[in-house]
C-alpha cells in the first residue's frame, strides 16, 4: 500500500510541477534522451545531446547521489533531517551549524526573507499545515521548499563528472532547468489549458524556474487557495497564475526558484521594482507574471526577458 501511495504523489507531482516544455530546434538534429526518477516529492530529470552511454549513466549516477543526499537533509517531511533538527532548537541562530553543505541554501532563504520584507518566508511549515497543504505529514515550521530543489540543481551540477562529452546537457529538478552545456529551447506553461504561453531560449549555464498557482492547491466551498503563501500576511497569493524567472550563471538554479516564489508573492509591479531596488544581488534575473486572467490573458515581463520571448501565445507587455 505504502509502494502505491508513493507511486501515485509522483505521478501527481510530475502532472503538477510547473516544467518548461523542451522543444526540438530541428527535425534534422537526433531528438535529445531524457531520463527521469523520483525524488524530493516531485521528478527529477536529465537531458542528453549526445550518445555516450557510460558518460550518461555516470552523470546520472552523480546527480542522483546529490539529489538523495539533500534529501535526506533539508526535508521538511523527514522529522530526523537536518533541517526539521535545526528548525526543533528553536534558537535566532540554529541554522549557523548547518552543514557547509547545506548552510548556503538557508542563507540564500534568509537572505531573500530580509530583503523582501518577508514576502518570501521560509518560517510558513505551520501554515501550510493549517491550510491543509501537507496533508498530516509535514514536521517542520522553517520550509525550504521554495528553493530547496534549485538549490539542489546547483550542487548537482557542480558534483558532475569533469568533461562530460555531450553537446547538451539539461539537468532539472521539477521543472528547475540548469542548462549545463548548450542552448535550450524551454516552452513556459500555459496556466489555463495545453500547450506554451512563450519559448524562451536558456544560454549555456543560465537557470530557469515556475511558480505557478495550478501547481498546488486545496479547494473550499469551490474557491481554489494556491500553495504558496505571502509571507507578510500567511494567506495564499491571488491575482498570479505564474511567474518565470531566467537567473544567469552567478546567481543559478538556487536564485532562480526562490525568486519565482518571490515575484510570485510581490506581482509585477512590485516584483519588478525589487529588481531594481535589489540590482546589485538580483538584478541581473529576467521574469515574467502571467495573471490569473483567462479570459483576458497576457504575459508581463521584465524588459530583457520580454526581448526574447518568441512564439508567444499571449499579448507581452514589458513591465518596469
Amino acid at each position: 500500500m505504502r509502494t502505491h501511495r508513493l507511486i501515485a504523489y509522483v505521478l501527481i507531482a510530475a502532472l503538477a510541477v510547473g516544467v518548461p516544455i523542451l522543444l526540438a530546434r530541428s527535425s534534422a538534429r537526433p531528438a535529445p534522451r531524457r531520463v527521469e526518477w523520483p525524488v524530493m516529492g516531485t521528478v527529477a530529470g536529465l537531458t542528453f545531446r549526445g550518445e555516450d552511454a557510460v558518460a550518461q549513466d555516470a552523470v546520472r549516477e552523480s546527480v542522483q547521489r546529490t539529489y538523495a543526499r539533500l534529501e535526506g537533509l533539508l526535508s521538511a517531511w523527514d522529522p530526523d533531517s537536518e533541517l526539521c533538527r535545526l528548525a526543533r532548537a528553536g534558537e535566532t541562530n540554529a541554522f549557523d551549524r548547518a552543514s557547509p553543505e547545506t548552510r548556503p541554501c538557508y542563507q540564500a532563504a534568509l537572505d531573500l526573507a530580509a530583503a523582501s520584507g518577508n514576502a518570501f518566508n521560509p518560517r510558513v511549515g505551520a501554515r501550510l499545515r493549517e491550510l491543509g497543504f501537507s496533508h498530516g505529514q509535514h514536521f517542520c515550521d522553517f520550509d525550504l521548499g521554495a528553493i530547496a530543489k534549485g538549490f539542489a540543481v546547483d550542487a548537482a551540477c557542480r558534483a558532475l563528472p569533469q568533461n562530460i562529452p555531450f553537446a547538451g546537457l539539461l539537468v532539472d529538478l521539477g521543472g528547475n532547468l540548469r542548462a549545463v552545456r548548450g542552448t535550450w529551447r524551454t516552452g513556459v506553461r500555459n496556466p489555463f489549458g495545453d500547450g506554451y504561453a512563450a519559448v524562451v531560449t536558456l544560454a549555456e549555464g543560465e537557470s530557469v524556474a515556475t511558480s505557478g498557482n495550478y501547481e498546488r492547491f486545496v479547494e473550499r466551498d469551490g474557491v481554489r487557495y494556491s500553495h504558496i503563501l505571502d509571507g507578510r500576511t500567511g494567506e495564499p497569493v491571488t491575482g498570479i497564475a505564474g511567474v518565470t524567472v531566467v537567473t544567469p550563471p552567478a546567481l543559478g538554479a538556487t536564485l532562480a526558484d526562490g525568486l519565482s516564489t518571490t515575484l510570485f508573492v510581490l506581482g509585477p509591479k512590485e516584483g519588478a521594482r525589487f529588481l531594481r531596488e535589489h540590482a546589485e544581488a538580483y538584478g541581473a534575473a529576467q521574469a515574467l507574471w502571467i495573471p490569473d486572467s483567462p479570459a483576458n490573458p497576457e504575459i508581463l515581463a521584465t524588459p530583457e526577458l520580454a526581448a526574447r520571448l518568441t512564439d508567444a501565445a499571449f499579448p507581452v507587455r514589458a513591465v518596469r
